[in-house]
């Protein structure tokens, strides 16, 4: 099993081509592309890629087109949670036999599965998938939240090797990881990463990532080696390009502004609406400044 799972990891955007189809071609583009910027790895097929919006054959081509451009240059990290058990338990094979280095899951979701019910589901595909894996706990949008005592039982499989933590309950995420030394836990919520590694995170994983790689460096690097000041700006500047993209639309505006980098995007899927016209102004300025000048 790989120990050392620390650093900052781009929750990656799925970019389409006109037709709404996956675009394989600019999803190696964009993992190059953040190489190239220092990113330490990559979180596939989450949130921020609109996974709940693919299909399991898409799911699966976008690992497979990560892999074959990372080829083993960063670590990968395969998102396979599901509301279906069977769905998230291919995908975890599917990871495994693909090349991926970890497994992270959301708990199911939609309805209000109980503690016992969320914990088997990840029992099944740790067992199926026999790759580390990082609980996803993002209680806002699954409406579960996981507990200290709850990790307690699921690290009883040998498998769990840390916890993507999207919440600003930082007491709890201190006290797993007080409880847990021994985990790696990621801060999820771009906007409270230097809040969450004073917490005892070990690193990051965020969608903002995709486009302000370098800043994230500057909070990550700025709090190990003890430069708050450094830290505390480079947090400041990300939270400014949160509070113009949040208005619109984070990931929408994300887009946009890759696509001023020459990789080609796309749209969101629908339900999902394209970008309004008058957001462009502003992602530019967000481009020019945080961007091309880090």
């Amino acid at each position: 099993m790989k120990k050392n799972f620390k650093g900052i990891y781009a929750a990656l955007l799925t970019p389409f081509d006109q037709y709404g189809q996956v675009n394989l071609k600019e999803m190696k583009k964009l993992v190059r592309y953040l190489i190239g910027k220092g990113i330490d790895g990559f979180y596939v097929a989450g949130s921020s890629g609109e996974t709940f919006l693919l299909s399991l054959d898409e799911r699966k081509r976008v690992l497979e087109a990560v892999l074959e451009e990372n080829n083993g240059e960063k670590t990968v990290f395969a998102h396979v949670g599901h509301i279906s058990t069977e769905f998230a338990r291919d995908c975890a094979v599917h990871a495994r036999q693909a090349g991926a280095d970890a497994v992270s899951a959301i708990s199911p979701f939609y309805y209000k599965f109980t503690a016992e019910e969320v914990k088997q589901y990840y029992f099944d595909i740790m067992d199926a998938g026999d790759l580390p894996m990082f609980i996803y706990n993002f209680p806002s949008q699954s409406g579960f939240s996981l507990t200290s005592d709850l990790l307690d039982e699921l690290c009883a499989n040998g498998h769990v090797a840390g916890v993507k933590f999207t919440s600003n309950e930082f007491f709890q995420m201190e006290r797993m990881k007080a409880g847990h030394p021994e985990l790696t836990l990621f801060n999820g919520f771009d906007q409270m990463l230097l809040s969450g590694l004073a917490a005892g995170a070990d690193g990051g994983i965020g969608s903002t990532y995709n486009v302000l790689a370098p800043v994230i460096r500057e909070i990550y690097d700025g709090f190990l080696n003890g430069d708050m000041d450094t830290a505390r700006r480079s947090q400041a500047r990300v939270n400014e390009v949160i509070s113009i993209t949040r208005k619109y639309g984070t990931l929408k505006c994300l887009k946009a502004i890759l696509q001023m980098e020459g990789i080609e995007m796309g749209e969101m899927r629908r339900p999902f609406l394209p970008l309004p016209q008058e957001a462009m102004a502003e992602m530019r300025q967000i481009y020019e400044e945080y961007v091309m000048h880090p």
